[in-house]
């Protein structure tokens, strides 16, 4: 079987010049990563597929979008009563991964996550376009949907009406802060450059990976 259908596609030995010398903390870079993405045009630069474990240690995962990135870790957004929002509750941990075909690399987080103060996700609704409120508002993410058509017609009732609509006390905004960071990028050889930072009592600690 040709090795095509074992490879990701995308190009190869784009520059990675912290591979050979690696900088002393992981975010800068991950930051910088994250930024060229998006200015070169990767579609979905911050869709995260983010994993999460119930209190038996079996995963979940699904597609959410980074709504912030700094030194502090990745924010999003979700139902507190979703599954990943009860699994988060119960386990307290997540990894997430960031993958762009157009560029061949890939940025996985793990560490804990903590759910945001009322306030900071009174702030993230209130950023949030109109139509989405209304839907965020009649539907409860994970829940048995019974009557699509009456949720529909609940979010319509409520994309018209004349007050901002109130954030559900279910709408919570999370941060993964990560105690673990690897950059993988692909390379001609085979020997894809993965490099990894683990945090320490003495700070990030680096280390390249086989591939």
């Amino acid at each position: 079987m040709s090795s095509r259908y074992e490879s990701l596609t995308g190009p190869t030995d784009l520059d990675f010049p912290e591979y050979d010398c690696p900088p002393p903390e992981p975010l800068e870079l991950a930051g910088r990563w994250l930024a060229t993405a998006v200015d070169i045009g990767v579609r979905e630069p911050k869709a995260l597929a983010l994993a999460t474990a119930d209190s038996r240690g079996r995963p979940s995962s699904r597609t959410v979008i980074v709504q912030e990135f700094d030194r502090r870790g990745l924010l999003f957004i979700t139902h507190a009563t979703s599954q990943k929002g009860r699994e988060i509750a119960e386990n307290g941990w997540a990894s997430g991964l960031l993958y762009w075909r157009e560029t061949a690399q890939q940025l996985i987080f793990s560490g804990p996550v903590v759910r945001l103060g009322a306030a900071e996700a009174d702030l993230l609704w209130a950023g949030r376009p109109t139509p989405l409120l209304s839907m965020s508002t009649a539907s409860w993410q994970s829940a048995p949907l019974e009557d699509p058509e009456a949720v529909l017609k609940e979010a319509e009732r409520l994309a018209v009406l004349r007050e901002p609509l109130p954030r559900p006390d279910r709408f919570a905004g999370y941060r993964l802060e990560p105690t673990a960071v690897e950059f993988w990028a692909a390379a001609s050889s085979r020997l894809h450059r993965r490099l990894r930072y683990d945090l320490t009592e003495d700070g990030w600690r680096p280390v390249r990976l086989h591939p």
